[in-house]
């Protein structure tokens, strides 16, 4: 009983949490595809890849003339290559290094990811406010005609028509709040703790058109991270996975032998002797032959990388300056117009239809959501451009959708 009086107690509390856009960006961290990398560093940061100096160690034993009192013994060592040492450990602190870079991608990938969700939500509220402010304007002027059903101002016509784009902008907003449900599962997928929580996340509270610009024009390439960084790594990673081919030769060995029929020849039972491979040509031809190869890919995957990023930044730069501009000049169009003035003059002239005063808001609210689309895809643009110029995932991580950039 006590522990159902607690729930019901702290149920309020739990229902009015929210979920914070910087929890929901930090929560990429925890995610399983980034702890398998953390998992793998940790294991190779223990040197299991170590190379022995002893590559082999035999024993082996004869009868010499095939005389059972003649029985030698001898134990053979076979020392690792040293060039193999060399390069093995080379091949793994490469790979090493590929795996973090590889984390640095997922990590990035799942931050997108989680930008876009936060954008879509803030303008899928939006949009639904906008909805519902319409819906409320639509009924307003229901109510007007039907007061104005016997003078000269009413049109039966326009009455109908009203009517019809009543149950049209209802249908619009039950749409909205499918794709709100649908976006939520999306968030709580991503981050289960919101199931439990509100998202109150809108596009006000985005970091501004101007701040965007601003971190664009100031942006520095952050060359030790991302795709380039990753496939240049690769490339090191083939030439090292060569090298380890080409040195994978026995280089020879070290034998102490021990004959007991010497003892009776008054001569040491023992000897020493030892061996060295000059190899005629590589054994391992055939796998060099495949690293080669792979290299070659890994090179043509760079030079695509770069071009990518290359192409990708200049793309986004313009995208989101085409965007702006359209935005702004929306901004100053509306702002020169002064609609809200307008239609408060109208009303105020007691000749004037109130209807007219009330369309004129209407028409502010399909303004206000062209604005709100445009924010979106400046948003996705933006995030897009952070995609090219690797700035999403270098740590600490950022908010870049924040007004403080925190």
């Amino acid at each position: 009983m006590r522990s159902l009086i607690a729930y019901f107690l702290l149920l309020p509390s739990v229902l009015s949490a929210q979920v914070s856009m910087d929890d929901f960006l930090r929560a990429t961290l925890e995610a399983p595809a980034i702890q398998v990398f953390d998992q793998q560093d940790i294991y190779l940061e223990s040197n299991p890849y170590r190379l022995s100096l002893l590559r082999e160690l035999e024993f082996r034993t004869e009868s010499n003339q095939i005389d059972t009192e003649r029985q030698d013994y001898a134990l053979r060592l076979q020392p690792a290559n040293p060039w193999e040492v060399k390069r093995n450990k080379e091949y793994f602190q490469t790979y090493q290094e590929v795996l973090q870079l590889d984390r640095q991608r997922e990590l990035k990938k799942l931050l997108k990811t989680h930008y876009e969700a936060i954008i879509d939500w803030a303008y899928i509220k939006e949009q639904k406010k906008l909805k519902e402010e319409e819906q409320e304007l639509e009924r307003t002027l229901i109510k007007i005609l039907e007061a104005q059903r016997f003078s000269d101002f009413f049109d039966a016509d326009d009455y109908t028509q009203l009517k019809i784009d009543q149950v049209e902008k209802i249908v619009a907003l039950e749409e909205l709040y499918f794709e709100e449900e649908t976006q939520r599962s999306k968030i709580e997928v991503l981050y289960p703790p919101a199931q439990n929580q509100t998202i109150s996340w809108s596009l006000s509270e985005l970091i501004s058109i101007d701040e965007i610009e601003q971190v664009i024009e100031n942006y520095h390439s952050a060359a030790e991270f991302g795709e380039v960084a990753y496939r240049q790594k690769q490339v090191e990673l083939t030439q090292s996975e060569w090298a380890l081919e080409k040195a994978d030769i026995n280089i020879g060995f070290l034998q102490a032998q021990y004959q007991q029929f010497r003892i009776e020849q008054d001569r040491s039972p023992w000897s020493i002797g030892m061996g060295v491979t000059i190899p005629i040509s590589n054994p391992n031809k055939g796998n060099m032959t495949k690293r080669r190869l792979e290299m070659i890919k890994t090179e043509g995957n760079l030079t695509e990388a770069k071009h990518e990023q290359q192409t990708g930044l200049a793309l986004m730069k313009k995208k989101v300056k085409t965007l702006t501009t359209r935005y702004n000049n929306l901004q100053n169009q509306l702002d020169s117009l002064n609609i809200d003035a307008l239609a408060s003059n109208l009303l105020e002239i007691k000749s004037s239809n109130p209807i007219t005063a009330v369309r004129l808001k209407s028409s502010l609210i399909k303004s206000r959501s062209i604005a709100a689309f445009l924010q979106k895809e400046i948003y996705q643009a933006y995030i897009e451009y952070l995609w090219y110029a690797e700035m999403l995932q270098p740590q600490p991580l950022k908010n870049h959708l924040s007004p403080d950039l925190n």
